[in-house]
């Protein structure tokens, strides 16, 4: 599914989870009247901000105190940078890899709140899929589903990685695609999503 032209996304799901509230991504057009999404004000340059506009985003609740065993303060550690190919007009999909290791072919999808993956690449990674943090209902086009949320040391796309991520174990039905790599993943980088040239950058938030 294709949102403004540009940005690639699963069908809209709503994960009542605990989530990470996303930053804001903003629209802004070049000079060759190219569209560009990133998160952010201050990583649009300076003389497009005038005309960036933000793209609406979803509130979501505070996320109640983690269950016991679980990482504590989300997603941490988050270091590096990659670059993403994909054909305009196609879905966005990202090697992946869980624990250092296990591959995992993930759809990018600015919609999505969580990192999803399938129960069989979270077990390949040696997780155990008996101590999820969190169980959960996940609503999409064809009903819900009850799904368990699992920690995992890293997840890595490219030389991008974060540390301590809780990912949701569920199969999203979509041939080739393992998952879905979701905001909590990708707000920890400023993300530019170039449509002309089917190139997403993931590069290090200025501290």
């Amino acid at each position: 599914m294709i949102r403004a032209g540009a940005l690639v996304l699963a069908a809209a799901l709503l994960l009542a989870l605990p989530g990470t509230a996303g930053a804001q991504i903003y629209r802004w057009v070049d000079e060759r009247g190219v569209p560009h999404y990133t998160e952010g004000i201050d990583s649009v340059p300076e003389r497009f901000r005038a005309t960036a506009v933000a793209l609406p985003m979803r509130k979501e609740p505070p996320a109640p105190a983690p269950a016991a065993g679980a990482p504590a303060g989300g997603p941490s550690g988050a270091t590096g940078e990659a670059t993403i190919r994909f054909t305009p007009g196609q879905r966005i999909l990202v090697d992946a890899r869980l624990n250092g290791s296990t591959s995992a072919r993930l759809m990018l999808d600015t919609g999505a709140d969580r990192t999803v993956v399938a129960p069989r690449v979270i077990a390949a990674a040696g997780i155990s899929l008996t101590r999820g943090t969190a169980a959960g209902t996940m609503k999409g086009a064809t009903g819900e589903a009850q799904v368990q949320s699992v920690p995992v040391e890293s997840i890595e796309v490219g030389a991008a990685k974060v540390d301590r991520l809780v990912v949701i174990s569920h199969d999203i039905d979509q041939s080739g695609v393992d998952g879905l790599l979701g905001r909590d993943f990708l707000d920890q980088f400023t993300v530019t999503i170039d449509n002309a040239q089917g190139v997403v950058t993931l590069s290090p938030k200025k501290r």
